[in-house]
């Protein structure tokens, strides 16, 4: 008995381990083309040091509140959507699991764009914009591999997601300490127009949806404190880690503004850190980054189709989602939720072809599904905190008052995010959640249950139903272009 405990405790994580984890969960795709975002978004060098200022305040705080929840409410095990629907209710639980199913569905199609751009660097075929007839073809032939991998019950995870961590992080070092050794940032570049010519509150907006990408499932370091030999170590890991990646995206988003004009960056093709590497150390540079990307988003968009197949499985096992989404198969696959989650995301690859959209057009509806989401969470909180329910352990004497500043900010910057992206991303969101609107309904008459039980349910669902309406009416007239 002694001997088993030994090995039970041996296999916890400690606390660099946890670390690893963590930013292993959180450095995705993105990294790879914030050279070009921010130039592209029109933001310059002074407003992206004042976004990247911001998004490092709020996502702290947003990473605090998921760590507070998940320590003072341990009996929530569904994540987001419990969160949410402890809060304010089954209406808005559903909306926050549903935003956040369509997050996932929206981030597999911007991963396939460009790992497929990454594959036309190497194979002309495909192309450079991952948009292309052969690259939609490609991106499919591979959703559906991953789809069969899945069903069948293969067991590669753990395997795929050290190569990703791997392929992920090389090119991102060799790209910061050459363009430094090399002497490759230009001090006089990079302080060119450092202020840009347009308003800077609408520079600094516009940095928000690209730093709310790059920290998406920034939720998930959580996850990792059921590995934890204690949770000391998982409040230690989840801030060393939170602040490795900010430095990691501060640095790389900075070094590339050094190197190459705005105008530059802003033209180059995806992955950019290819292009801004080919330009410090020649072609070769270019080729390991593509390299880098190929592999990781290989090995990633395996991760975010499990992910996505799980989101909306747990929700519908959790009373969410209608049972459709609970079935599994023979090998314990959420079959439904899979095959419904890959046939919306190869529709979406198919519209990518015909609209020509880019990898950003997609990561930016694919963010934007997160805002409310991460809203509800840092709302629930705040009234946890005032309620002040378990926090006479969780925050002893003078550190509930470092808790309440928490809360306080981390609602602030949500609500920030909500303001920050602008009205058409408003109303693209509200279209996807008056789409879902029919699960919630056929879930509830599944379960012979009102869906609705007070006036401020059926406002908010007068708001999204009108405001998705409008949504839809303005994209098939031409005047918005969410693709």
């Amino acid at each position: 008995m002694q001997d088993n405990k030994k090995t039970a405790v041996d296999r916890k994580v400690g606390l660099w381990g946890l670390v690893a984890a963590a930013v292993g969960m959180t450095v995705a795709s993105g990294v790879f083309s914030l050279a070009k975002d921010f130039p592209l978004a029109g933001a310059s060098q002074g407003a992206v040091i004042i976004g990247w200022l911001i998004c490092g305040i709020g996502m702290f705080t947003l990473m605090r509140v998921f760590f507070g929840l998940s320590y003072v409410k341990p009996e929530l095990k569904g994540g987001i959507y419990a969160f949410a629907k402890a809060g304010f209710g089954d209406w808005i639980g559903f909306l926050s699991a549903w935003g956040y199913w369509v997050c996932c569905f929206l981030c597999i199609v911007a991963f396939s764009n460009l790992l497929f751009s990454a594959i036309g660097y190497f194979i002309p075929f495909f192309g450079v914009e991952g948009n292309s007839l052969e690259a939609v073809i490609g991106g499919s032939i591979y959703l559906w591999i991953l789809c069969g991998l899945i069903l069948a019950g293969v067991e590669i995870a753990t395997l795929i997601n050290l190569l990703v961590t791997i392929a992920k992080m090389i090119p991102l070092f060799m790209f910061i300490i050459l363009t430094l050794l090399l002497g490759q940032f230009n001090l006089d570049i990079f302080l060119h127009n450092f202020w840009g010519d347009e308003p800077l509150l609408g520079q600094i907006n516009a940095t928000a949806m690209i730093t709310l990408w790059v920290f998406s499932g920034i939720e998930g370091c959580v996850v990792i404190s059921s590995r934890a030999r204690n949770m000391k170590d998982v409040a230690k890991g989840s801030a060393i880690s939170f602040f490795f990646v900010l430095i990691l995206y501060i640095l790389i988003t900075l070094l590339s503004m050094g190197v190459m004009p705005a105008a530059e960056l802003a033209e180059l093709d995806n992955p950019s850190l290819a292009y801004v590497m080919e330009a410090v150390v020649g072609p070769w540079g270019a080729m390991v980054i593509n390299f880098g990307v190929v592999i990781s988003l290989l090995g990633a968009q395996l991760a975010v189709v499990i992910i996505t197949a799980e989101v909306a499985n747990a929700a519908a096992k959790m009373g969410a989602f209608c049972r459709f989404f609970a079935k599994e198969n023979k090998n314990n696959s959420p079959v439904n939720a899979l095959i419904l989650s890959l046939g919306l995301a190869q529709f979406f690859l198919i519209v990518t072809y015909f609209n020509e959209s880019t990898f950003q057009a997609f990561y930016y509806l694919s963010a934007s599904m997160l805002m409310l989401p991460y809203l509800l969470c840092a709302l629930y909180y705040a009234k946890v905190v005032k309620a002040k329910e378990g926090f006479e352990v969780y925050a002893k004497g003078g550190k509930y008052t470092f808790e309440v500043f928490i809360a306080a900010i981390s609602v602030i910057y949500g609500v920030w995010l909500v303001y920050a992206v602008g009205i058409d991303y408003l109303l693209y969101s509200c279209m996807f959640y008056a789409a879902g609107t029919a699960v919630y309904l056929y879930g509830k008459k599944e379960k012979k249950e009102k869906p609705f039980v007070n006036i401020f349910e059926y406002a908010v669902l007068g708001i999204v139903s009108i405001c998705g309406v409008t949504a839809l009416i303005l994209i098939l007239t031409g005047v918005i272009t969410p693709f």
